[in-house]
């Protein structure tokens, strides 16, 4: 059984989105190797998109490496030639995903209501308790009051 596994679909931007990786075990976490964001059409003109991954519904659409929270950024744009421009992709190496991702996305497109796709490739990583016990506890905010 393969322990690499792709995540991927797409939003409407401004929208929290959220990807189901709990299955139920503490002791079964995935570590995110590739976080990618694209627009709906690369050859449009004004189609820049970014997007962060976070680990709570909170996380947030703005990029802020001092939130726990947000454990990946990434962002990409089209240069209205009918070609995808190369983007900026950045994941925190030290992170353990144990409940579910959640990604929030924007478009320079006027108007809003667009499409972001994503591509989310995980690697199953097994657990003992203690690691488990220890993940649930980053996976929230210093700050987090709930």
């Amino acid at each position: 059984m393969s322990r690499i596994r792709t995540l991927r679909g797409a939003f409407i931007e401004g929208e929290t989105h959220r990807v189901v990786v709990d299955d139920g075990r503490l002791n079964h976490g995935y570590k995110v190797l590739k976080f990618v964001v694209a627009p709906r059409n690369p050859g449009a003109a004004g189609t820049d998109v970014w997007g962060t991954l976070s680990l709570d519904y909170d996380g947030g659409l703005f990029w802020n490496f001092n939130d726990n929270r947000q454990i990946a950024w990434s962002s990409n744009y089209a240069n209205g030639s009918n070609q995808a421009e190369e983007g900026f992709e950045l994941i925190d190496p030290d992170h353990i995903v144990i409940q579910d991702l959640y990604i929030e996305g924007q478009t320079g497109t006027a108007g809003g209501g667009d499409t972001v796709n994503y591509f989310i490739l995980v690697e199953m990583v097994e657990l003992t308790d203690d690691q488990a016990v220890l993940q649930l506890i980053k996976e929230r905010s210093q700050d987090d009051r709930r």
